[in-house]
């Protein structure tokens, strides 16, 4: 005869299951909350080299960018003529000399009297907890030309390396126009300057790059992507019209105001598409120029009258490029000039 199961039993049993099933969904909140914080941690490359931006990353993730924060710093900042027509923005990794150095021999250096004035500047952050290294420190001081942000250098953050360099550009320096872009691209000094002081007929609210189509301007929305952008920082799936990083110009007064828009709208790791952001909220529309070009492919010499910012170019490229620049001054000269943005 098998013997009955009491009802304290079956109770037990029941206790049981409930407290497994319950400790089953703990466990699976625990997944997704440690899923959450890989991706605050990613958005700020996982280690925060600033206790005060980690320990209130929550509550300043819906907020705007913390201008105080990134202007904060011990380092001597580089000298910038007030009123320049073109102040350069370049971002740059700090382990990235060598691209610094071409630069400085190449399209960043002036080439005997200018008509127009400009500076190329290279923005850089903090490449460990230790903060900034002595090399840097001493490629600054013998350059003076490195504008040392408070912020973790990493991809994620370029968005306020960005910020960081508009801000203090539209503070410290009120160029009448700002370009920004990156360490692999060349800069046409010979004209650009000229170009705005000479032809350009939007002196206000001007924001001009190679846009990107709108069938590319998708949000990331896979938390393992270095793009990745969550609903709560940006909620539309499509950002609006932008620039590429690879070089946009921008106003004084555009810049200004992008900055203002800056300080109420969350970042997102695209520093391009945060500028689009927030030059719609600022009411500014971007225009699109082929001056810009994303590809180096085998220019003509005499496309260098013509093309403004060209990305993708190696150290010996740079080189190629600069020697085509000073050639087009003379080998294209009766080729008319071209006084349109289009």
């Amino acid at each position: 005869m098998k013997p009955m199961v009491s009802s304290r039993c079956i109770t037990g049993l029941v206790y049981a299951s409930a407290l497994t099933f319950l400790l089953f969904i703990l466990k699976l909140f625990a997944s997704v909350n440690y899923i959450d914080e890989y991706n605050e941690d990613h958005w700020n490359h996982r280690s925060s080299l600033f206790p005060e931006h980690s320990k209130h990353r929550a509550a300043k993730r819906r907020t705007g960018v913390d201008f105080k924060s990134l202007l904060k710093t011990n380092h001597e900042p580089p000298f910038c003529q007030k009123g320049l027509i073109l102040l350069i923005l370049v971002t740059s990794a700090p382990w990235h000399i060598e691209q610094r150095n071409a630069i400085r021999n190449t399209w960043a250096k002036k080439l005997g009297e200018e008509t127009s004035s400009w500076q190329a500047l290279f923005l850089v952050g903090q490449p460990s907890e230790m903060g900034i290294s002595s090399d840097i420190l001493q490629e600054h001081r013998i350059f003076g030309d490195i504008l040392v942000g408070n912020y973790a250098d990493s991809y994620r953050n370029l968005t306020l390396k960005v910020m960081h360099g508009l801000r203090w550009a539209v503070e410290h320096c009120e160029p009448q126009y700002i370009l920004k872009t990156d360490d692999d691209c060349f800069v046409n000094t010979d004209r650009l300057a000229r170009f705005l002081a000479d032809y350009n007929v939007v002196k206000t609210g001007l924001y001009v790059g190679s846009l990107f189509a709108e069938g590319k301007r998708h949000v990331i929305r896979d938390p393992l992507s270095k793009w990745y952008v969550s609903r709560e920082d940006y909620w539309e799936d499509e950002y609006p019209p932008y620039a590429s990083g690879i070089g946009y110009v921008l106003s004084l007064d555009a810049a200004t105001r992008i900055m203002k828009a800056a300080e109420d709208v969350p970042p997102v790791p695209m520093e391009d598409a945060y500028v689009g952001i927030l030059a719609k909220e600022a009411e500014i529309t971007v225009r699109s120029s082929g001056r810009f070009t994303k590809h180096n492919v085998n220019w003509r010499v005499c496309n260098y009258r013509y093309l403004m910012v060209i990305h993708n170019l190696d150290i010996g490229a740079l080189k190629s490029a600069q020697h085509n620049m000073i050639k087009a001054r003379t080998a294209c000269s009766e080729t008319s000039e071209i006084t349109r943005w289009k």
